[in-house]
């Protein structure tokens, strides 16, 4: 009876170091890559994101935890290299360690790190990779999709594994255009009243995810002796593929005195709008 105690005793503790390593949890995501191309753009277009690993671990398991991250070449892949589609066809591009398009994250590639826990039981870290995409593809105008596949390894050997995915979003050819142009800003003012105030709107239509900016020639200006302002109501958007609207908005004063010298008086000005992308 003693031996047989003293077997079971050995293969408990024996087990004791594999529950202990399987107290690491891990997982990887990513907000995934999104971005308007213009294929006249020279030299590659280099579009930044990232992906988060996220772990839990026990107590009893140590502070540090290293981690290496592999992608595949997404599900469009010609030989090594990513594509992502519309229809048939298919805009090229590539993931990289380095924002110079030096290195590029494919295959055996890993990206590989220490997580570290600190005193505590969770801990998240993200990483930033690249894309590049050459310059020069006249492809059809659209939204070209593709999904690169991740796989997380992490904790002593032998390493756990999660999966994860790269969401991949591309439309060409990156345009904005004025769609509807802004109306007149239109003022009624008695002398020394109170405010008055007017508005006009305007719709921009950009390209998906193509950022641009929009400014007015200047913001303020004096007609008939009135002083009055001019306010956009957003400087900057991301196109959406169909049309944003947005506002013009004027004020003058109250208490102005003007230069009317009669019953009514009218004038005009002419300001500038301009969208930058």
């Amino acid at each position: 009876m003693p031996r047989v105690l003293r077997f079971l005793l050995a293969a408990a503790a024996l087990a004791l170091p594999g529950i202990c390593h399987a107290a690491y949890s891990c997982s990887i995501s990513s907000g995934g890559l999104g971005y308007a191309y213009s294929p006249s753009t020279p030299g590659n277009t280099i579009v930044q994101t990232s992906f988060t690993i996220t772990c839990t671990r026990a107590l009893s398991d140590a502070s540090t935890m290293a981690y290496s991250v592999s992608a595949d070449n997404g599900a469009n892949a010609q030989g090594t290299h990513n594509r992502a589609v519309f229809g048939s066809s298919r805009l090229a591009y590539d993931l990289f360690k380095d924002s110079a398009c030096g290195s590029q994250w494919r295959g055996p590639q890993t990206i590989t790190g220490n997580l570290s826990f600190g005193g505590s039981t969770s801990a998240s870290t993200t990483v930033p990779i690249w894309a590049c995409i050459a310059s020069g593809q006249n492809v059809a105008a659209g939204t070209y999709s593709d999904s690169v596949a991740l796989s997380l390894s992490y904790g002593p050997n032998p390493q756990s594994t999660a999966p994860g995915t790269i969401g991949v979003s591309i439309s060409t050819p990156a345009q904005c255009n004025l769609s509807t142009a802004p109306g007149d800003i239109v003022f009624n003012y008695v002398t020394f009243g109170g405010a008055a105030n007017a508005s006009t709107s305007f719709g921009v239509t950009c390209s998906t995810y193509l950022p641009y900016t929009m400014a007015l020639d200047a913001t303020s200006g004096t007609i008939l002796g009135l002083n009055y302002t001019l306010a956009l109501s957003a400087p900057s958007a991301t196109g959406n593929g169909v049309e944003q609207t947005f506002t013009i908005s004027g004020n003058i004063a109250a208490g102005q005195s003007g230069t009317c010298a009669s019953g009514a008086c009218s004038a005009s000005q002419a300001r500038m709008l301009t969208i930058t992308y």
